[in-house]
């Protein structure tokens, strides 16, 4: 199959989550939310790409324990372990894009407007949510942290004038800043108003940005 056609089974798949997300049809889900992360390696196994062997293998081993938090969270009691698995995917995601920077001549500059930005947005939400988090509080400010530095490891990654594809990637790291943001309020602030269908959506069109900007860098 083209690779192509996998990525649109993917969306076909997401699209589906979200319908059952909104019926409250969650035990369906197990058949729609579990099976997003392969479609996305399917995908990237697939594209005609002349990247690297180990830059697959960081790839993989972020979709890996993508796809391990996914099943984790659909179980509530199974939160933290979740968490942690989402932890180190974006861990495995740091090293795919830093991997890119440091071969990617010349080097790119720091941005530091974006590190100040960024620097300034997790210190701001984590002091907002830290009243209502308990004993979550340390586990929740390390996840913070990391997520934010992979987002940093993916602005910094690549020459915006000139490899536009990198802007698929940027948008997907954001949303996954959002969608975890998302998960965090409705948890531990306030149950927000479609959260569900946010929360999946903004998942989804983040990892589909990480994988398609990745394949497209090392198609050009």
């Amino acid at each position: 199959m083209n690779a192509s056609r996998w990525l649109v089974l993917y969306f076909l798949t997401l699209l589906a989550d979200l319908i059952l997300i909104s019926l409250n049809m969650d035990g369906f889900r197990f058949a729609t939310k579990p099976l997003l992360v392969p479609l996305l390696a399917v995908y990237f196994l697939s594209a005609d790409s002349m990247m690297p062997g180990k830059q697959r293998a960081w790839m993989y081993g972020a979709l890996v324990f993508c796809l391990l938090g996914d099943v984790l969270l659909m179980f509530d009691h199974l939160f933290l372990s979740g968490l942690g698995c989402f932890l180190v995917g974006h861990v495995f995601y740091i090293i795919f894009f830093l991997t890119i920077r440091y071969s990617n001549p010349p080097v790119p500059h720091c941005k530091y407007l974006w590190v100040f930005l960024n620097a300034a947005a997790v210190i701001g939400y984590i002091l907002f949510l830290a009243p209502y988090l308990g004993t979550m509080v340390i586990p929740v400010i390390i996840y913070s942290l990391v997520i934010s530095i992979m987002l940093q490891s993916v602005i910094h990654a690549f020459h915006f004038r000139y490899q536009r594809m990198a802007w698929y990637c940027v948008i997907g790291a954001l949303l996954f800043v959002v969608s975890d943001s998302l998960i965090a309020l409705g948890r531990f602030y306030h149950p927000l108003p479609g959260g569900g269908q946010l929360v999946m959506l903004t998942y989804g069109l983040a990892q589909a940005g990480l994988v398609y900007g990745a394949v497209q860098y090392y198609r050009r």
